[in-house]
């Protein structure tokens, strides 16, 4: 009976000394490492800077906006790149530094006016655009091999490394044309009056 006794004693104490020192290890480990105010980093690209910095807070995280940059691939004041990355686990309280987006770097459309191809091309290139397709029509205003005007037109913003197209002029409207040109009016004209 006393050796039962003495074994149930030892299993009892080994068990004591088991569960605390496995509860002492545990506050010790909560307290080195503070594991639970650590969060991972959530992507925040291409999402809404204002909608980052809500999501951000409920984590227990803050953001900063470091710096802007044009970009065509991602939205006006979307997130374009965070330091840490993503995935990254930090400590609640810590700052995220982000690079918004302004949209793409929109450009005036210079005056291709009355230019030649090379001219116009030029001019287009200049500006951070490029040509795109071309076009001819007749023009009795425009001298022939001139660009008669530029789709989108002058003046408009459009972003950096558009293509933009020309109507060049063929020179003026052959008499035969306006000849019948003005047969087809007319009969336009009578059509629309039924």
């Amino acid at each position: 009976m006393k050796t039962l006794k003495t074994i149930g004693f030892v299993v009892v104490s080994f068990l004591i000394i088991f569960l605390l020192g496995f509860v002492i290890s545990r506050t010790v480990l909560y307290f080195y490492t503070h594991h639970r105010n650590e969060v991972e980093v959530p992507d925040l690209a291409n999402k809404d800077y204002k909608k980052a910095k809500h999501d951000l807070y409920k984590l227990g995280l803050y953001i900063d906006k470091i710096g802007e940059r044009n970009s065509l691939d991602v939205l006006d004041g979307s997130i374009i790149s965070q330091e840490p990355q993503a995935n990254t686990v930090v400590k609640k309280g810590y700052t995220i530094d982000v690079i918004v987006s302004k949209g793409p770097e929109l450009i005036k459309i210079p005056t291709l006016d009355n230019l030649t191809l090379d001219e116009a091309r030029i001019r287009l290139i200049n500006s951070g655009l490029e040509l795109g397709n071309i076009n001819y029509s007749y023009s009795n205003e425009i001298q022939k091999g001139k660009v008669i005007y530029s789709q989108p037109v002058y003046g408009m913003d459009v972003p950096r490394n558009s293509k933009i197209a020309l109507v060049m002029s063929l020179g003026k409207i052959p008499s035969t044309i306006n000849s019948k040109k003005d047969e087809y009016d007319s009969l336009l004209e009578d059509l629309n009056e039924n």
